[in-house]
């Protein structure tokens, strides 16, 4: 799954709508920069930001970065892989939480 691609493009349809995508999505919102900061090169953050913060398409990148554009595709799709990688993780983590939480609450009851 691209969990950065649906965090960056869904209109929250992906995440929006129960509780568990909610908490989903404000894990992923808490995460995200530290794996930016902690666990992406400089060059692979700066081309990520500006594809999908700034919206800029690998041609615009490459020039402001000046950089060929085979290269800005290149530390977009590493950046992506390990991005992906810590964030499935994450959702992981947080599914198996929210399951423990849902069984508690309806043994609760």
């Amino acid at each position: 799954m691209d969990f950065i691609e649906n965090f960056y493009h869904s209109e929250d349809n992906y995440f929006s709508g129960i509780d568990e995508q909610e908490i989903s999505r404000n894990a992923i919102s808490t995460v995200l920069p530290l794996i930016m900061k902690n666990d992406l090169t400089e060059r692979q953050r700066s081309c990520l930001t500006l594809k999908y913060v700034k919206n800029m398409n690998q041609a615009e990148i490459a020039e402001k970065l000046k950089l060929s554009q085979p290269t800005v595709c290149r530390h977009i799709a590493t950046a992506k892989g390990i991005v992906n990688n810590r964030l499935a993780y994450c959702l992981a983590a947080i599914n198996k939480a929210n399951k423990m939480w849902i069984e508690f609450e309806n043994s609760a009851q």
